[in-house]
């Protein structure tokens, strides 16, 4: 470790400001730490300058995000009294260019910040733990990577990618290129509930289904042309409507999926199962929100298959993208209403009482692959990873993040149950569609 300190906004936050209530939306996440990691190659040594450079950069944007300068005070509130940012600065002994052509996927978990790398990916966010913490891996080319662990109870990724840019405009020298978030859309629209109960939160309903085993993270690339392919042969028989790369990644993973955990369950009592798939509810609001609205505005539909091996991918797409299409005004409006505990319960009995998991999010078109700090935009992005551990845990498994990918295509980064990836793999869809774990670069 090179350093490690707390980054202050470079103006004090406002007594007025000092408490941020995080709203109904919030609530409804879950109060768990999401990592990101962005990689930007740069060439020469002097890596001393650009990270100055990016603490003071960082400085200024914690002026407009000043939750993320903030400590959890309790389930329901954030004190945002300038204690800092923690920000570390790490020295990789090695060639940024030589990790990407080979990547060692299990040891992306060491480019993440100290009280969160030492506790492993499970830590849990509580009172008095920062709402975010970001570390600066500088490797010997002068490459840095950049990792970000925040609190999925403030934010989601969207208004990540808004601190990022805005963050990366500071850093160009740009102020009239920052966008400034509406940090209390998401309160004023959806004001807390503290009297929500913990069996109406959907995370919680969803995560039932979690079972503990030992988990592997694979890496599989659908590229530009084959998605063009496969959106031509799914187009809708009856609508003539063309589904979109992540439909048709999304409802070709699942499938494959539902087949391995099939085929390596053979004999058993059949389970439903389940995919649940994150939805950004900014675009699809009545009026929509605008894109910079800070906080959650998320929900995760749920599709439920029973026959998957019956199931044709051409139907399996569809349905995938009905249930997203369900997230719509009327839905958002339901969230807003008086009637919030009767509508999340109707949901809750709708969940099969067991089910086999599948969690996919999408970070496709949120301007992740934008972000320029001076030396470029990123070469490759990726979340956390499976422990490489025997033991089983429970953790965030049998779920796939799916991340563009410089060509237009897209990168499903994968953590599975060990027991599934066999069958998966050789499954004649991610055979004939995907590319597995090749390199970056």
């Amino acid at each position: 470790m090179i350093s490690v300190e707390r980054i202050k906004p470079s103006s004090p936050t406002p007594h007025h400001l000092r408490t941020y209530n995080i709203s109904l939306l919030d609530q409804l996440m879950p109060c768990a730490y999401v990592t990101l990691v962005l990689y930007f190659f740069s060439d020469g040594d002097d890596n001393g300058n650009r990270v100055q450079h990016l603490k003071e950069s960082l400085s200024q944007t914690l002026v407009t995000f000043y939750p993320f300068a903030g400590v959890i005070r309790d389930a329901l509130s954030a004190d945002c009294n300038d204690q800092g940012l923690p920000l570390y600065v790490i020295k990789v002994n090695a060639q940024m260019r030589d990790f990407l052509q080979n990547p060692n996927v299990e040891l992306i978990n060491k480019f993440f910040p100290g009280e969160y790398g030492e506790c492993g990916r499970d830590k849990l966010p509580g009172p008095g733990d920062s709402t975010m913490l970001i570390q600066l891996n500088c490797f010997e080319c002068g490459g840095i990577s950049t990792s970000i662990v925040f609190c999925h109870s403030i934010a989601d990724l969207v208004s990540i990618s808004t601190f990022l840019r805005c963050w990366a405009s500071y850093a160009r020298g740009l102020e009239f290129d920052h966008v400034s978030p509406l940090i209390c859309a998401a309160q004023s629209s959806f004001p807390q509930k503290p009297s929500l109960p913990e069996t109406l939160v959907p995370f919680n309903n969803i995560l039932k289904y979690s079972s503990p085993a030992k988990f592997v993270t694979r890496r599989y690339i659908f590229d530009a042309s084959v998605l063009s392919i496969l959106k031509a042969q799914l187009v809708s028989s009856s609508t003539g409507a063309t589904p979109s790369r992540v439909d048709v990644v999304t409802a070709v993973i699942w499938k494959c999926f539902m087949e391995a955990v099939a085929e390596e369950s053979a004999g058993k009592d059949p389970k439903p199962y389940v995919m649940a798939h994150a939805v950004n509810m900014r675009r699809r609001a009545a009026p929509p929100f605008l894109e910079d609205s800070f906080g959650n505005f998320v929900w995760t539909p749920v599709v439920v298959c029973n026959n998957p091996q019956e199931k044709k991918l051409t139907e399996l797409v569809w349905e995938v993208k009905k249930g997203v299409a369900n997230i719509d005004g009327k839905f958002v409006r339901r969230l807003g209403s008086d009637g919030l505990f009767e509508f999340l319960e109707g949901l809750r009995k709708e969940m099969p009482q067991q089910a086999k998991l599948l969690g996919i999010t999408s970070w496709s078109n949120m301007g992740l692959c934008e972000v320029d700090f001076g030396w470029g935009k990123p070469v490759w992005l990726s979340g956390s990873v499976a422990d490489n551990s025997e033991s089983e845990t429970v953790g965030n498994g049998n779920f796939v993040t799916l991340i563009d990918t410089s060509d237009g295509g897209i990168e499903a980064c994968a953590i599975f149950d060990h027991k599934y990836v066999a069958e998966f793999e050789k499954n004649d869809h991610i055979r004939k569609y995907a590319r597995v774990n090749p390199s970056v670069i």
